[in-house]
């Protein structure tokens, strides 16, 4: 692409998404990237969901500009590694992420309006890439049943660039699912993975999981399919690890009260790597309300003993 295109940001000021002004299509396939969690995202995306539809992608609120993927000297080489790939795009949205823990930038290959793949790029070698696209090979291989995941199409480095390239998710809007059944898919979550290496020093009775399970990573798409992305974190953790982090992050994106429960070694694993990450303003009120729900003291005892 060498004609600069215009884009605008959602939510508006939070250089989050870049959504592509060139067609309803492509700006709705843009739009669709944003995993909203809490009440009023989710209602605010429909809306700017329903505007496109209507009037067009240039009615969003907010001012347009001229963008291009921050990628320094490296955008003509690597566009044209994805197009050998891929195949030929003539858009793309961008997507940044918020948190400090974890950055990177995300590009959707949109042709004619059309997702052609969703492609994450990092400066440098990023182990969080090697590691997401491994598990993701695993996971296609052991076909699971009750979530769905992409499909990695290839990787590499270009000037310096680390990328990944993978299935997009389908261009529509999704939602948390309302009643997901957690075990069913945390069960095959351990199972597919249970071929992954397992590094070495590992606690014992630590068993494989997704290491990011949080509402916006499992996503429901209408018809009902559920979608479980972003396995950068892909590892081991104590039993139930996964299950407690999702619980705790709903409770904090809900406000809400409700009791975590889980056993102490996976409260206690939450809790300590919540407090080594980074973060930032846009971080905080999350972070607040993961401690909170990780410090209710009702544990799940073994009944065996």
């Amino acid at each position: 692409m060498t004609t600069p295109m215009r884009y605008k940001d959602f939510p508006p000021g939070w250089d989050h998404l870049k959504i592509p002004l060139s067609s309803r299509e492509a700006a709705l396939a843009g739009l669709a990237l944003y995993s909203a969690c809490r009440p009023r995202a989710m209602w605010l995306q429909r809306a700017a969901w329903l505007w496109i539809r209507l009037l067009g992608p240039t009615s969003l609120p907010g001012r347009s500009v001229v963008w291009s993927p921050p990628v320094d000297a490296a955008w003509e080489e690597l566009s044209q590694t994805l197009r050998d790939l891929v195949g030929p795009f003539d858009s793309l949205a961008g997507y940044n992420r918020m948190q400090a823990a974890r950055p990177g930038l995300a590009l959707l290959l949109l042709a004619r309006g059309v997702p052609r793949a969703f492609v994450k790029v990092r400066k440098g070698n990023s182990e969080s890439l090697t590691n997401e696209e491994r598990a993701l090979r695993v996971l296609a291989d052991y076909h699971p049943r009750t979530f769905r995941v992409p499909t990695p199409l290839g990787s590499g480095v270009v000037k310096g660039w680390q990328y990944l390239a993978v299935t997009p998710l389908p261009a529509q809007l999704h939602r948390v699912p309302s009643h997901p059944p957690l075990g069913q898919i945390l069960g095959e979550v351990e199972l597919a993975l249970a071929g992954c290496p397992k590094p070495h020093g590992i606690a014992p009775g630590w068993r494989p999981m997704h290491g990011d399970f949080a509402p916006w990573n499992l996503r429901q798409m209408r018809g009902g399919a559920l979608f479980l992305i972003d396995w950068e974190f892909a590892g081991w953790g104590p039993a139930g690890a996964d299950e407690v982090f999702y619980r705790a992050t709903a409770a904090a994106l809900s406000n809400s009260a409700r009791e975590v429960r889980g056993s102490p070694e996976a409260m206690r694993f939450w809790r300590e790597r919540i407090n080594q990450r980074p973060s930032n303003a846009r971080d905080l009120r999350l972070a607040r309300g993961l401690a909170a729900a990780l410090e209710q003291r009702s544990v799940a005892r073994d009944r065996s003993t």
